[in-house]
């Protein structure tokens, strides 16, 4: 079980961790803006410090199973309001798509994984 938790949560937090970087010096925003229609201001100042977080409580869930169960939940709710919002007519992207399934079939597979440890 630990294996396994490792396994996929170091994936999610190399992602929690990029994300905020790459949208706080731009380098995703048009990307971003593409996909959920937020503005560039949302982003830096909600949505990175939200992913960052989740970052932080899913390494310590490591540890701490509390957390790792509060980061995997952060985590798979974001991932499902950019499927949301890619939904939208004019945002659907192939690629925004796959990767937010992706990394949301991991965060939840990560809280089943923490919720029965």
């Amino acid at each position: 079980m630990i294996i396994a938790i490792w396994i996929v949560s170091l994936p999610l937090i190399a992602e929690c961790i990029m994300a905020p970087i790459n949208l706080w010096t731009g380098r995703t925003m048009p990307l971003f803006s593409k996909f959920t229609g937020f503005s560039p201001g949302t982003a830096r100042r909600a949505f990175a410090p939200v992913k960052l977080a989740a970052a932080a409580l899913i390494a310590v869930g490591l540890a701490f199973r509390p957390a790792g169960i509060a980061g995997a939940a952060i985590t798979t709710a974001v991932c499902a309001l950019y499927l949301v919002r890619l939904a939208a007519p004019g945002r659907r992207d192939a690629s925004g798509v796959a990767a937010f399934l992706l990394f949301g079939a991991l965060a939840v597979t990560l809280l089943a994984l923490q919720l029965i440890r």
